[in-house]
């Protein structure tokens, strides 16, 4: 019985139309009544801008997806979107899609990646799980019966997606923030970097909710944008008072002063973090 650690991945990514598809959103928007004076791409950035997303949903994109079997129903809540998914049912777990060698394939915890002791008794415990789900089906358990005994860890969250940009939009500003499990953040940022490289235009428009609005909806967050920072979280890096400093609404119904926003640099920090939970290093 082979195991392999894998990362969450993203592949096959595809916006339907290519970097020319902001296109059909500057058509939809002339349609309903833009001003002429708003012409080409600038269509598209107002439209980002002011969150008027309707006209955003005549994008199509297309992915891959492989995560975790536990986390899969958090990626599922993402309701805009439609799926084919791998199933344990009818395919045996160690004869994956598209893949001839027999092997199981886990996802390691983000948080202990870099420890190796624990990285091992994590390991253990899962061969011995899936000494079981081998045993069951040695002993005609029937396949849907048998997966009970598959570890959350377990690398068959694999789906074909469809979805549009508003609805991927916000998938990127609920996933990309510090907030997020580390699976869903590592998966996010394949997510962002694969759109802004297909779809060039929209880079700088789109974030975590904060970075999107430049007012945070994370008030009273104890650990993220006030008190201690926890250690099983990343900063923000848009909490303290500087050029990226972005203010939750509540700090906004107080009255804080805040200074000129720095975009470009923000966007410089905001990528910087989306690159290492990419990587899934830990």
């Amino acid at each position: 019985m082979k195991i392999q650690a894998v990362k969450p991945q993203i592949w096959n990514f595809k916006v339907l139309g290519g970097e020319k598809a902001w296109e059909e959103v500057a058509y939809s928007a002339k349609m309903s009544g833009v001003p002429a004076h708003i012409e080409g791409s600038d269509i598209f950035n107002m439209i980002i801008e002011n969150d008027y997303g309707s006209s955003l949903e005549h994008i199509i994109i297309k992915f891959d997806i492989k995560m975790t079997k536990g986390n899969a129903p958090e990626l599922l809540e993402h309701r805009m979107s439609s799926h084919s998914g791998y199933s344990t049912r009818y395919v045996k777990v160690d004869k994956m899609f598209e893949r001839e060698e027999s092997m199981y394939e886990v996802i390691v915890p983000w948080h202990i990646l870099n420890n190796e002791e624990e990285k091992q008794s994590f390991l253990n415990v899962i061969e011995n799980n899936l000494a079981a789900y081998e045993k069951a089906m040695e002993n005609n358990i029937p396949r849907e019966s048998a997966r009970y005994l598959l570890p959350f860890c377990q690398a068959v969250g694999i789906y074909h997606f469809t979805i549009n940009l508003r609805s991927l939009i916000n998938f990127l500003s609920l996933r990309t923030c510090v907030r997020t499990s580390p699976e869903m953040r590592c998966l996010a940022a394949q997510l962002y970097f694969n759109l802004i490289r297909e779809l060039p235009v929209i880079r700088g428009h789109i974030g975590c909710r904060g970075f999107n609005f430049k007012a945070c909806p994370e008030s009273g967050v104890t650990g993220v944008r006030e008190g201690e920072p926890l250690k099983s979280y990343p900063i923000c890096p848009f909490r303290a008072e500087t050029d990226i400093f972005i203010p939750t609404r509540k700090q906004l119904r107080e009255g804080i002063n805040i200074n000129k926003f720095n975009n470009s640099r923000a966007l410089e920090v905001f990528e910087a973090l989306l690159s290492k939970w990419a990587l899934w290093e830990g």
